[in-house]
């Protein structure tokens, strides 16, 4: 059994898409995000930059102790292996797909999350830092329509843990203000994707948890004012 220590955000997506693809027995244990519980020690000790999602898998590859990873991608590539699925075996096919994991870790998931964090919570008056992060999504868009020209999925004609990464991140565009029908080939496997019943399932979870009309003010401090005084104990 793994547990899964769980919010419903595009990277606790990520990991319920890809469990709910693989099939494998999950535990959902979920995180109050907006109270804080990501900073308490329990947490911290499975995840010391006091972010999810994180699993704990009960019975790892090869025997042992419990093992715990957090980082979404780091995480992906770990149920892969477990699972067999949806990561190529040869060297060529993995790095193919390893490139465009990394790729939405390091632009598509942190250009997405602030331009959502300047859209729907940041005060009036942050003009610059809105159309910074929006001209950066358009971008990597574009990036992802390009490659859709060339492949049927993102790494190369085989879905993979790429695009399971990357597709919670695609859910917001109409809220962002973009149109996929500007971007053909990355519409085309936008509604290819959304309808597969595994990933319908992966991103359903959770949906129901979000408050309705937004964080209050203890939750926005608990989300966007976060220094190292979290880390200093008492």
């Amino acid at each position: 059994m793994i547990d899964l220590y769980f919010a419903p955000t595009p990277n606790g997506w990520k990991i319920t898409i890809m469990l709910e693809e693989c099939q494998l027995p999950y535990k959902l244990i979920p995180i109050n995000i907006g109270s804080g519980e990501q900073f308490e020690e329990s947490f911290l000790s499975l995840s010391p930059n006091g972010r999810m999602p994180v699993i704990v898998d009960h019975q790892p590859m090869g025997g042992g102790e419990a093992v715990s990873i957090f980082e979404s991608g780091s995480i992906l590539m770990y149920l892969a292996e477990k699972s067999g699925q949806f990561m190529p075996k040869d060297k060529r096919g993995f790095y193919q797909v390893n490139q465009w994991l990394f790729w939405q870790m390091a632009n598509l998931g942190p250009m997405g999350g602030q331009a959502s964090h300047f859209i729907n919570y940041a005060a009036e008056g942050n003009d610059y830092s809105k159309t910074r992060y929006l001209n950066e999504y358009d971008r990597l868009l574009a990036v992802m329509n390009y490659q859709l020209e060339k492949t049927q999925y993102l790494a190369n004609d085989n879905y993979s843990i790429a695009d399971m990464a990357s597709f919670p991140w695609l859910l917001p565009y109409k809220r962002y203000g973009f149109d996929l029908n500007n971007f053909p080939y990355l519409k085309r496997w936008y509604d290819e994707l959304k309808v597969r019943p595994a990933l319908r399932r992966g991103v359903d979870i959770g949906k129901d948890w979000r408050p309705d009309g937004g964080p209050d003010q203890s939750t926005r401090d608990v989300l966007f004012n976060q220094t190292s005084e979290l880390y200093k104990k008492s």
